[in-house]
């Protein structure tokens, strides 16, 4: 997406066991998280703060979407519709009630282990281009897919793994010339068009980026580039070219969705899943409460219900929320950060760095409703890093992005107590109650 290579990563090698529905053989990748083991920052507070400025940044590359579509007043017209309302709180579901149909294709479905290395931050999966491999990011918060090309004479180049078109029998040149913004940094470079291996799925002919130009924020980091998981008109490659999971899809691979079950780095007895074409029942309690994708402009975007702290709400309206996979925090607009953390007993607010400080003990739950259900974030989550032995920095931030929409960008904060299912096939975002983690325990 976007991200910044702020942290180093460790690979390790995970068996995994994939089922054979309709006679359909499943594939496995191995995933692995980033490992914030980097001395970029020297303290919490500016973490948090470089935590932000990526998803800024990343975001900054979309204003233009807003002002060439109907999303501004699309979903301004749905937020103004129940401008006042709120859910009824002693009607909210515990996520029992009844699934949607989910997408089916001729593709299979596979379910694929991850390692939890260290704080929850990201994660990235091995990927094989033209029979190399390279470690990319899963974002479900953009849609361009990029490696370093061997021409690049960037610093960042050096030191990570190159596309060599020698080396790829099966290789074209496709030329066009494409940028995008990340984190702090920026890549660019050309198109060209190879096949594309994730586990044992193979996309045929897939559109790729070549980046000739990498920042030096890479230089120290391990990841060599990313891939997008948004939908195929947010690639600001070839105008829209299909995604990796688009393409394997569209070549009936894989079935229309994918589903995450992010592990927390302190429980070593779990195990993160990553399921392409399909979800992994062992890993959430009840069933899947699916969100409807309200615009076209490209992000996972749903409607938030309400927010809740110790059961109390926090927001006169519902918000428009956009769930990504590569970020960290849960970032919020600046009025909403406020109301929140007021319900949040000894929360301060640090306005030098625009920042909240509650503390380390806090007993406070943090509740997200989506499609009148109810997800906890514990105490635990609330808490992203400390700054003394009794005060942390709040993992629920202030951040206006896409502005003028009250944009809430959900990321790991709460991604890692639920279980996360993307629906390309109808268009929806689903979450059921997490298993390990069921209601914020």
């Amino acid at each position: 997406m976007k991200l910044s290579f702020l942290f180093i990563i460790s690979v390790i090698t995970i068996s995994s066991i994939c089922a054979y529905p309709n006679n359909k053989q499943l594939h496995t990748i191995n995933l692995v998280k980033r490992v914030n083991v980097a001395t970029n920052y020297t303290n919490a507070i500016e973490k948090a703060k470089y935590l932000r400025q990526e998803a800024i940044n990343k975001y900054s590359n979309y204003q233009d979407l807003n002002s060439t579509s109907n999303a501004i007043n699309s979903i301004s017209s749905i937020i103004n519709s129940k401008k006042g309302t709120l859910p009824n709180l002693a009607s909210l579901s515990n996520g029992t009630i009844s699934d949607n149909i989910l997408s089916k294709s001729e593709g299979g479905q596979c379910t694929l282990n991850i390692k939890n290395i260290n704080q929850d931050l990201s994660y990235y999966a091995k990927i094989t281009i033209g029979n190399q491999n390279f470690n990319i990011i899963l974002d479900t918060g953009s849609s361009n897919l990029w490696v370093p090309n061997k021409n690049c004479t960037s610093a960042s180049c050096q030191n990570h793994n190159r596309f060599d078109s020698n080396k790829s029998p099966t290789f074209k040149s496709e030329g066009n010339q494409w940028s995008i913004l990340y984190g702090i940094g920026s890549a660019s470079g050309v198109t060209g068009i190879d096949d594309i291996k994730i586990g044992k799925f193979t996309a045929n002919s897939q559109i790729f980026g070549l980046a000739d130009a990498v920042s030096d924020d890479n230089i120290p980091f391990q990841p060599d580039g990313i891939l997008g998981m948004g939908f195929d008109n947010l690639n600001t490659m070839d105008n829209g070219a299909p995604t990796l999971i688009s393409t394997l899809i569209k070549q009936k691979k894989m079935n229309p969705l994918f589903s995450f079950h992010f592990q927390h780095y302190y429980d070593y007895d779990d195990q993160g899943t990553l399921t392409l074409g399909g979800v992994d029942e062992s890993k959430f309690d009840g069933k899947i409460t699916y969100n409807p994708v309200i615009s076209e402009i490209g992000f996972w975007l749903i409607v938030l219900d309400a927010a809740l702290v110790n059961k109390t709400p926090t927001l006169s309206a519902i918000r428009p929320a956009i769930i990504d996979t590569g970020t960290t925090l849960l970032i919020i607009p600046s009025n909403d950060a406020e109301e929140l953390h007021k319900q949040i007993p000894d929360s301060e607010f640090d306005s030098q760095d625009n920042v909240y400080i509650i503390p380390c003990d806090t007993t406070a739950v943090v509740s997200l409703i989506f499609g009148g259900v109810e997800y906890k974030i514990p105490p635990r989550d609330l808490t992203f890093a400390p700054i003394s032995g009794t005060q942390c920095v709040s993992a629920i931030i202030p951040g206006d992005l896409l502005y003028p929409l009250p944009i809430w960008l959900v990321g790991q904060t709460f991604l890692k107590n639920v279980y996360s299912v993307f629906d390309m096939g109808n268009k929806q975002v689903g979450f059921a109650q997490n298993k390990k983690y069921a209601h914020g325990k």
